[in-house]
């Protein structure tokens, strides 16, 4: 029978090919496990410690995780709990033979002499050390300023200055996270004041000062666009835009990227690749508890998208939702978000939101006191009640993993009044 510890192996595996597989040396850093905590907070509203995180990539615990923690984890790789992520993957599990994993007598005596010794050692260092004394507890101030100013009022890149200040404070380190992002967080020295830091995409960004591991204040950003912006990716993650000609993507209606401006920006398309277009901004008289959205989008083949997407996001004050589509057989990969609510594929029926996306599909979303029933094609695909207040509507973007269109977009409130519409048969995008 299989052990945990080899299930929690190949879930560390799975997970470094699906969400680090940035790191060519196979080595973990610091950004990556706090991204990797973060990413588990959000899939699955627990948060794990980072020391935790670091203990179960270096096999360093003693006993196995708990359960609840085991369940968060397998959250990220979409399934519902630890069971069903074992349950899954028990062919994977090769066991060792079991003269391999039993000691030889000799080889356990001398574990136990040396590792006696090592630990006699270990006990007086930290007697010289002082470990006896008691480590000083975190003492912050009531409150800790921290301000934020933009340097142009629209678009990217777009510098945002902070102000903190610091010089009250006794600790071992201190950081201004940019978003949830954790590659976006950098150093700061407590006896200065300023700091200035790109922002290199649009959004509704959280800015988090953080002293050790404690997050102390926060600062919200607004980085608006003026209309629509279209914006390549190889990896969503990285600071590594591409800025489209956002005159050349409206034709015939449509809202469109020909390949002729993908290769005027240099993009490479034999590789995979993301296009996003951007609308941040003020949506007036649209609360994200209540709104009725309807587009009509599509993916445009270039031939080497295994599982084509389509997506609209919507960004609120408090987080993101997002609705996804793709062909009827890659359904199993979805990721869905609507409020607190977050649905995988892998243990969620949405084979409604399965359709041939490169054919035009007309998605929409009725949202009546967070209860948001999903349409595709005037089919319903799924309903979602979540709880939680996210505040105003402060962006809408579509993401398609390659090129992509949209003909039109409509938002309206309450009741039934067009507070938002695009049907992008002008030249001005707004």
């Amino acid at each position: 029978m299989s052990s945990e510890k080899e299930y929690i192996s190949l879930f560390r595996t799975l997970v470094a090919e699906k969400f680090l597989a940035g790191n060519s040396d196979g080595k973990l850093r610091q950004r990556d496990f706090e991204y990797l905590t973060r990413l588990i907070e959000e899939k699955s509203n627990i948060r794990i410690s980072l020391s935790t995180i670091k203990r179960l990539w270096k096999n360093d615990y003693s006993q196995e995780p708990h359960p609840a923690t085991l369940d968060a984890l397998a959250s990220i790789l979409g399934f519902a709990d630890w069971q069903s992520f074992k349950k899954a993957n028990s062919e994977n599990i090769t066991s060792a033979p079991l003269e391999n994993r039993a000691p030889k007598k000799k080889q356990f005596a001398w574990v136990v002499v040396a590792g006696l010794g090592t630990v006699l050692t270990l006990i007086g260092f930290l007697v010289l050390q002082g470990f006896n004394r008691s480590e000083k507890k975190l003492t912050l101030p009531h409150k800790i300023p921290f301000a934020t100013d933009k340097t142009v009022s629209a678009g990217v890149p777009n510098t945002v200055i902070f102000h903190y200040d610091l010089k009250d404070v006794v600790a071992d380190s201190f950081f201004i996270q940019q978003s949830w992002n954790p590659r976006n967080k950098v150093s700061i020295d407590p006896a200065k004041s300023y700091l200035s830091s790109i922002y290199y995409t649009p959004g509704f960004h959280r800015a988090k000062l953080i002293v050790n591991d404690s997050i102390v204040s926060t600062s919200r950003i607004h980085i608006t666009t003026e209309g629509w912006m279209p914006i390549v990716q190889y990896d969503l993650r990285d600071n590594a835009p591409f800025y489209l000609d956002k005159k050349s993507i409206v034709n015939n209606g449509v809202m469109h990227t020909p390949l002729n401006v993908f290769e005027n920006s240099n993009i490479d398309l034999s590789k995979k690749f993301y296009l996003r277009y951007y609308n941040v901004r003020e949506y007036e008289e649209m609360n994200s508890d209540n709104f009725s959205i309807e587009t009509r989008l599509k993916h445009d083949s270039i031939g080497n998208v295994i599982c084509p997407l389509a997506e609209l996001t919507i960004l609120t004050e408090e987080h993101i939702f997002y609705i996804p589509v793709t062909n009827k057989g890659c359904v199993g990969e979805l990721q869905l978000k609507m409020g607190e609510i977050y649905q995988s594929g892998r243990d969620n029926d949405l084979s409604g939101l399965g359709a041939n996306v490169y054919d035009w599909q007309v998605l929409r979303i009725e949202n009546r006191k967070k209860n948001a029933t999903i349409f595709l094609n005037d089919k319903q695909a799924t309903e979602i009640r979540y709880n939680r207040d996210f505040g105003r509507v402060v962006g809408i973007i579509y993401t398609f993993n390659g090129p992509g269109s949209v003909d039109y977009l409509r938002i309206k409130n309450l009741d039934g009044e067009m507070i938002y519409k695009n049907e992008f048969d002008q030249q001005r995008l707004p």
